[in-house]
């Protein structure tokens, strides 16, 4: 910028790059378009936005449907997301969104759809969860519901917070 009055709206003071959750997904959704290998055969969605970033959703059956109900095939526990949100299902050689009247749609990248044939790199949306439609290895592990390391999660914190407290009395 040659212009000192112009202010950019996307560094900050000290000229640090800021950038938008939005930018964000799109840049891990790009990195995993990216990073796809070509002998990977699975069909899958992997996360990218907050709540469920790096998650990874085999496609295993032909139809598999998308909500927040606790029986739906993947469970996203997200009030953006209607109990029975979505379908994904294998249409020949092809996997395909199929929106279930949703309150706040099904989104692929960024178009709000009915019906749509998704490809890898595709990124797609259900209200708010976004992830990225992706051929993985079938090695892959398969994503567990966002809470189930939960526990684990609090007995780590009540050990470290333990540790910490004995190294005090200690010190």
């Amino acid at each position: 910028m040659n212009n000192k009055t112009e202010k950019d709206t996307s560094t900050g003071p000290q000229g640090t790059q800021v950038f938008n959750v939005d930018s964000v997904n799109e840049m891990i959704a790009a990195e995993i378009a990216e990073s796809q290998s070509p002998d990977a055969t699975t069909p899958a969605l992997i996360g990218v936005s907050t709540n469920v970033s790096g998650l990874k959703y085999i496609l295993n059956k032909d139809k598999m449907e998308v909500g927040r109900r606790p029986n739906s095939d993947i469970v996203l526990d997200d009030t953006s997301v209607s109990s029975m949100h979505a379908h994904i299902i294998k249409s020949g050689d092809n996997w395909k969104v199929l929106n279930l009247l949703s309150s706040n749609g099904t989104f692929v990248n960024g178009e709000k759809v009915a019906e749509q044939v998704i490809t890898p790199g595709d990124r797609v949306a259900f209200a708010g969860v976004e992830f990225v439609f992706a051929m993985v290895d079938d090695h892959m592990p398969v994503a567990k519901a966002a809470n189930s390391n939960l526990p684990l999660i609090v007995v780590g914190v009540a050990l470290a917070a333990a540790l910490g407290g004995v190294l005090y009395y200690l010190m």
